[in-house]
């Protein structure tokens, strides 16, 4: 089984950055409202959203708590390279370094894959092993390959 738990695609949300007045500064980085969007397709699908915080230049950060009893805790990046680019992964180092499979993870990123795939507003989602991102191979079009 190979896991890719990053995304990469298009948008119709519109760019939400915000300058300021002089355009040397970002006042607000790309990807927020796109966090937001995510936050409440992750709330359709039983999560509950614990905090979105701004990481300036490397993007957004979606915490929350999902899976299929609602208890496990993942963290979600969402930045804006070209296209957007999510990564979802299980927050914690015990359960990356030793259940790297873990199944509350297949489960969040299968769900995830549906809402996306099913959602307008998402174009061409493709996903990613993190050695794979920006190698200008395809992408696959689901998160879990058997």
């Amino acid at each position: 089984m190979i896991i890719k738990p990053w995304a990469e695609f298009d948008s119709t949300l519109p760019n939400d950055q915000i300058d300021s007045e002089d355009e040397m500064d970002i006042l607000q980085y790309p990807g927020k409202l796109l966090s937001e969007t995510l936050a409440e397709i992750l709330k359709g699908l039983g999560c509950e959203i614990r905090d979105l915080i701004c990481l300036h230049e490397r993007g957004w950060e979606l915490i929350f708590k999902g899976g299929p009893k609602g208890r496990t805790l993942f963290v979600m990046r969402v930045t804006q390279i070209d296209k957007y680019l999510i990564g979802l992964h299980q927050a914690g180092w015990i359960r990356t370094t030793f259940a790297p499979r873990h199944p509350d993870l297949l489960w969040m990123l299968s769900r995830l894959a549906d809402a996306l795939a099913a959602d307008d507003r998402f174009i061409d989602v493709r996903w990613f092993a993190r050695d794979e991102i920006h190698s200008g191979i395809p992408g696959a079009l689901r998160p879990i390959e058997t």
